[in-house]
This record gives C-alpha cells, sequence and structure tokens, in this order.
C-alpha cells in the first residue's frame, strides 16, 4: 500500500481549523456582561443609597427637624406661655423613670442571666437544646403578647396572687411590673451575648490557671471574665437600649404609669409634633451613644483584678456552692422568665372551659369573639395584615440586604466600610416608638407626604427594624466562607455574578434563610412603632392592645397564643436552620 503523498497538518493548525471555543450559553454571556464594573459601581451606590435615604435619612430628618424648628420647639416644651415649662418636666420625668427601669431590669439580667449562660455553655445534659430554646422565647414572641402574659400573671387576680388567696394581682400596674416585664424582654439578649462570647472563648487559659491551683471563682473573676467582657458590655448596653424604647409590652402593664416611648406616642396623639420630636431625638440620641461606647470604648475598659482572697474564693468555688448559683439562676428564670411569659397559654385554656370571673361553664373565648362587634373578623384581617406586611417587609429588605451585606464583606473601603457597618445596628437600638415617629414625619404628611399613616408606612417602618436582621446572619455565613473557593473559580474564567450564582450564593443559603425567618418573627411582633403610623390598619399585637385596653381579656388571650405558637414554630426553624448551616 502506497503511503500518503502528503503530510498531516500541524497540530497548531488542527487548533486554529477544527477545535473551536465552546459558545458561552445565554445565561453566563449575560452573567460575563453584567459583571462589569459599571454594574457593580451601580448596585453598590442603589444600595447604600436606599439604606441611607430609606433607614437613616428619617432619624437625620427627625434631628434636622428639631434644629430648624427649635424656636417653636423651645416654646412649646420649655416656654409656653400657659404652662410655662411644664412640658420639660414631664419629659425629664418619663425620661428618668425609662433610665430607672432600664438601669434596674438590665442589672436583674445580669445577676439571673449568668449562671444560665454557664450552664449552656460549660455543661451537658439532657434536655439542654429544649433549654436553649426556651430560652429564647422571650425575644420572639410579640411584645404585645408578652406583655399580656405578664400582666396575667403577676397584674391579675388569676395569677400568682392566687396562691396567696389574694383578691387581687399580686403587683399592680405600674413601675414594679413594668420592670418584670421588661426583665423578661431583655433576658435573652443578656444569656445570648454571653452564651456566645462563652462558646467562642478558647479555655486554654481557663485550665492553666484551674491547673496552678486557682479555685473556679477566681478563675471566672481574674481570667474568664475579663476575657468576656466585651461581650459582657454588649449584652448589657444591648439589653438596656431595648429596655429604653420598648413601648407594646409596657402600654399593656403601665397603668396610668408613663414611660418616655408611651409619652412619645401621646404626645404624637395629641398633634404635639414638636415636644414629640425633641422627646424622640433624646432617646435616639442615647441609643447612638450607647452604641459608640460599645463600638468604640469597650475594648479599653478593663476589668478590675484586684487582691485574691484565698479563703473567700476558695469557698464560693465549692460544688455545693456551683449547685446552688445554678439551681438559683435556673428557677429565677423559671419564675421570674419561663412561666410568665407563657401564662396565657393555660389561662385561654381554662377560658374555653370556664369564665375565671363569673364562673359560668360558657366558652368564654368563643363567646368573646364571636360577639356582636365581630372581633373573629378582626382577628382574620388583622392576621392578613400582619402576614402581608411582614412578608412585604421581609422581601425589601432581602433585596437590598443581601448586596448590603456583600458590600460589608467584599469592598475594601476603609473608614466608610466601618461607618455603614455601625450604621447598620442603628435601627436595633433605636427605640421603636421614636424610630416610628421619625419615619412619620420623614414619609408622612408633614414631611415627604408619600405615605399616608397604614399600611405603606407600616411597611416602610418594619423594613427599616427589620434590615439589620437579614443583613448580619449573611455577614456571618460570607465571613466563613472560604474565599480560595471563589478565587479558583475567577482563575478558571467565571465571571464575578455565576462565581456567585454557583459559589457564594450557594453557601449563603442558610445566612439569608435565618434571616428571613428573623425578619418575618420581628414585624410579625412589632407593636411600638406600629402604634405610630398605623392608622386605620390593625394587626395582630396591635389589635391585643386594643382589646386589653377594653377588657376583651378571653379575646386578647386567645390572639395571643396564636402568636405566642408561630413564634415558637419560628423559632424551632431558625434552629434547625443554624444547625444545618
Amino acid at each position: 500500500m502506497e503511503a500518503p503523498t502528503t503530510d498531516p497538518p500541524a497540530r497548531s493548525e488542527l487548533s486554529r481549523q477544527d477545535i473551536k471555543p465552546p459558545r458561552l450559553g445565554l445565561q453566563l454571556r449575560l452573567e460575563k456582561y453584567f459583571s462589569k464594573d459599571k454594574f457593580r459601581i451601580a448596585l453598590d451606590t442603589g444600595t447604600i443609597g436606599f439604606f441611607l435615604f430609606l433607614i437613616i435619612g428619617p432619624l437625620v430628618s427627625l434631628v434636622g427637624t428639631v434644629i430648624f424648628s427649635w424656636n417653636g420647639i423651645y416654646t412649646s416644651v420649655f416656654d409656653d406661655p400657659i404652662t410655662g415649662n411644664v412640658q420639660w418636666q414631664i419629659m425629664g420625668t418619663v425620661l428618668g423613670r425609662s433610665f430607672e427601669i432600664a438601669a434596674i431590669a438590665t442589672g436583674i439580667d445580669l445577676v439571673i442571666g449568668l449562671p444560665m449562660a454557664f450552664i449552656l455553655t460549660r455543661y451537658e445534659f439532657r434536655g439542654k437544646k429544649l433549654l436553649d430554646t426556651l430560652v429564647d422565647l422571650p425575644m420572639a414572641v410579640p411584645t404585645s403578647a408578652l406583655g399580656f402574659s405578664l400582666y396575667l400573671f403577676w397584674g391579675s387576680n388569676m395569677g400568682i396572687s392566687g396562691l396567696f388567696g389574694l383578691e387581687q394581682g399580686f403587683l399592680s400596674p405600674g413601675p414594679i411590673l413594668i420592670t418584670f416585664t421588661h426583665v423578661a424582654f431583655t433576658y435573652p439578649f443578656i444569656v445570648r451575648n454571653l452564651k456566645v462570647i462563652f462558646q467562642e472563648q478558647s479555655k486554654l487559659y481557663e485550665d492553666a490557671a484551674k491547673t496552678l491551683g486557682a479555685p473556679g471563682f477566681t478563675v471566672f473573676r481574674t481570667v474568664t471574665a475579663p476575657l468576656a467582657k466585651e461581650g459582657i458590655i454588649a449584652g448589657t448596653i444591648l439589653a438596656f437600649t431595648r429596655s429604653l424604647g420598648e413601648t407594646g409590652a409596657t402600654i399593656i402593664v403601665a397603668g396610668i404609669f408613663e414611660t418616655a416611648p408611651m409619652y412619645v406616642v401621646a404626645l404624637k396623639d395629641s398633634l404635639n409634633f414638636p415636644s414629640a420630636a425633641f422627646l424622640s431625638m433624646i432617646l435616639i440620641l442615647v441609643s447612638l451613644v450607647a452604641l459608640m461606647f460599645l463600638r468604640i470604648f469597650s475594648r479599653r475598659i478593663g476589668f478590675p483584678v484586684s487582691k485574691v482572697v484565698p479563703k473567700v474564693e476558695r469557698a464560693l468555688s465549692t460544688r455545693p456552692v456551683r449547685v446552688a448559683r445554678n439551681s438559683i439562676g435556673m428557677v429565677l428564670f423559671i419564675i421570674i422568665v419561663l412561666i410568665p411569659a407563657m401564662y396565657t397559654i393555660p389561662y385561654v385554656i381554662e377560658w374555653f372551659a370556664v369564665n375565671p370571673f363569673t364562673g359560668s361553664t360558657n366558652n368564654t373565648v368563643l363567646e368573646s369573639l364571636f360577639a356582636p362587634d365581630n372581633k373573629w373578623a378582626w382577628l382574620w384581617v388583622s392576621t392578613g395584615n400582619s402576614l402581608a406586611i411582614a412578608g412585604i417587609s421581609t422581601g425589601i429588605c432581602l433585596l437590598f440586604g443581601l448586596p448590603m451585606a456583600m458590600i460589608l464583606v467584599k469592598r475594601k473601603w476603609g473608614k466608610m466600610k466601618e461607618l455603614l457597618d455601625a450604621l447598620i445596628d442603628v435601627p436595633l437600638i433605636a427605640p421603636t416608638a421614636a424610630l416610628g415617629f421619625a419615619m412619620y414625619l420623614f414619609w408622612g404628611p408633614f414631611g415627604l407626604n408619600v405615605f399616608q399613616p397604614g399600611f405603606w408606612l407600616i411597611i416602610m417602618v418594619h423594613v427599616a427594624m427589620c434590615f439589620p436582621y437579614i443583613v448580619r446572619p449573611i455577614i456571618a455565613i460570607i465571613e466563613k466562607t472560604d474565599p480560595e473557593l471563589e478565587s479558583a473559580a475567577r482563575t478558571l474564567g467565571a465571571s464575578s455574578l455565576t462565581t456567585f450564582r454557583t459559589i457564594t450564593l450557594p453557601k449563603m443559603k442558610p445566612g439569608i434563610i435565618a434571616g428571613m425567618i428573623m425578619s418575618f418573627t420581628r414585624s410579625m411582633g412589632e407593636t411600638g412603632a406600629t402604634i405610630v403610623v398605623s392608622g386605620l390598619i390593625r394587626t395582630v399585637p396591635l389589635l391585643i392592645v386594643d382589646w386589653v385596653e377594653t377588657r376583651d381579656l378571653a379575646a386578647a388571650g386567645f390572639a395571643s397564643v396564636l402568636l405566642i405558637a408561630f413564634s415558637f414554630i419560628v423559632l424551632l426553624l431558625l434552629r434547625k436552620t443554624m444547625e444545618h448551616s
């Protein structure tokens, strides 16, 4: 057989002639096109613009309103022709009350929360996960439902007073009952911060101190507490600011007693906008100062480590003392926090069988719900409003919160990024009534006049409050993601959007789900800010407040149980999500 008369083409010629690069699919081509810097810059600009204008803007506008309207505010608050400075005296009184209650509640939380944090981090036992969930439950329960439950337990003759044969509540509505309510409300914030810091803390130094003969109490005072100081300070400031701004539960248990957030609501309802703006600004500025203190000075503060007293500290480190400490912490949690927070449930069950006031065996709950004033219909409508508002608010927060999280992790903007990171937390600590009034002034008929009080203005307020709940969990997940995976994808030719879709987004899924759950729950339970901007729209938390004020306790209890059950289910879903992240 004859050999071929021509030589085969060279390999390079084959590559050029026969091997063609694969044609990218439409999706990949679009992703490559939209990965250009101009689109990234546009997205970053839009996201930051949304955050600054829609969330921070109303707070800045409130301060500007006070500054530019100072003459009118000064006359109204300090030099009224008829009442003089009575308005300022009232403000000073309600601010003093709020500070006092917040300080006492936070102090009690620290005393009873510290043993619980140790129990949850230093011991293993059956039922630990359930206990951990129960500790968080008051944080998830809507404040109006929580306030009603504590009112039943402490303030009515259907609660603990029955054990003492009292015809009235064990505590009358007022400052003491408010304080107990705020302890239950803020307790999870203390325990959660302490638990996280104790879990992240290396036990190497503690073990070394014990090996050198230091008793347990000495180890805690000289090693554990100084290492955990940032978590202790963070939990304390967060609990203090949340107590300072709490409105929904306070309204139910306050009686004629008035705190600063309640007075903001009263001033707004009486159309005294200058005074309401001034008081709201004070509350917001106090919260901002607390946030600045946390971020700037917490690391510079040292815990005093004085001379060790061996005999005393060894006595405090013995097993009986340790068991007593843990037992007392557990008992106080059950009596002061857990049972009062859940007390609505057994009494609603009882109301289905007997009227606790008259002894009638009629179903009190159904009688109340199906009375001629159509409470059942109102409950359905309010539930629909709450679900719609929470769903829309969470969707908007996710739409802008996802790129904001990417900005705060991926962009190297130095001080500007630090400022944005700090501003994200402002809605978390701002008193809800003050935040609601700031949004009302900014968006409502006395500001831009974009929204009237009602459905959409409520959504704007809830977006502002829920935004951090979306951003923070996503940031936590992104920071745990190995950046080498993204670098490898880009090295192999993937565009930025393709890398985000195939690598970053799947890793972010647990954080997204957790953020959405927390945002949805927060919106469902919000009371204080919603009262300010609600108009004629009613959500379930507002309906509970209305029914308590009109003494329709059976109906209010039924609505509270629905919210508590919903919150518990959502909390379990959140825990499952975080366990699989």
